[in-house]
């Protein structure tokens, strides 16, 4: 849009902000996409070459009770079911998706600037982020007026416990040798890895 005073033009600018397409269209494109990867393992008789294909992901925000939408990667079979559950294309508390510096869609919270950023670790071995997504919502009356919901006091903690405990744990499930030679305090026994990359009671999305 351009205004004209006199002889001195002004120009406004109005910023289009992106809205995704429908949810129709995103289906056709995703549902059905699929990705390979090749994997090199040494034999006997040298090197080989195995070829993975797995569906394609992408990047949904996932609505939350306490947190807005949270940006989560998703797998694209899935896709119909999570927008059914409400899950967006965009942002709803910015209305942007969330691009890094390499102009990469991400899950990093802490690219909407429509909330608070959080706190974050990072792993001194893959350089995974690990957030403080998990902050406790305790008010006082989780029942609210509801008279039969007995109330318990939940425990405080503060984002450097909270980060501390989750990098602990992400150390122990993914790299155990390391976790070992760091002397990280070993796991409760509830929390122990079945196998490398699994908990009793944690997968890879709650790391």
């Amino acid at each position: 849009m351009q205004k004209r005073t006199g002889k001195t033009a002004t120009v406004e600018v109005t910023e289009n902000v992106p809205v995704g397409t429908s949810d129709e269209v995103l289906i056709a494109e995703q549902e059905g996409r699929m990705v390979q990867s090749a994997e090199t393992v040494q034999s006997e008789d040298g090197p080989v070459i195995t070829t993975h294909t797995r569906p394609g992901t992408l990047v949904l925000y996932k609505p939350t009770e306490s947190h807005g939408y949270l940006p989560r990667t998703v797998s694209a079979s899935a896709l119909r079911q999570l927008l059914k559950q409400g899950w967006k294309q965009v942002c709803p508390d910015c209305n942007k998706r969330h691009i890094n510096k390499d102009g990469i869609e991400s899950t990093d919270p802490n690219l909407c600037d429509a909330r608070d950023p959080v706190a974050v670790r990072v792993c001194r071995v893959c350089t995974k982020r690990i957030f403080d997504n998990r902050q406790f919502t305790y008010d006082g009356k989780m029942g609210g007026d509801d008279p039969n919901v007995i109330e318990d006091e939940a425990g405080s903690s503060t984002p450097e416990e909270r980060t501390l405990a989750s990098l602990h744990l992400h150390y122990w499930t993914w790299h155990p040798r390391e976790a070992q030679m760091m002397k990280i305090p070993p796991l409760p026994a509830a929390l122990q890895p079945a196998a490398p990359g699994e908990t009793r009671q944690a997968n890879e999305r709650a790391i």
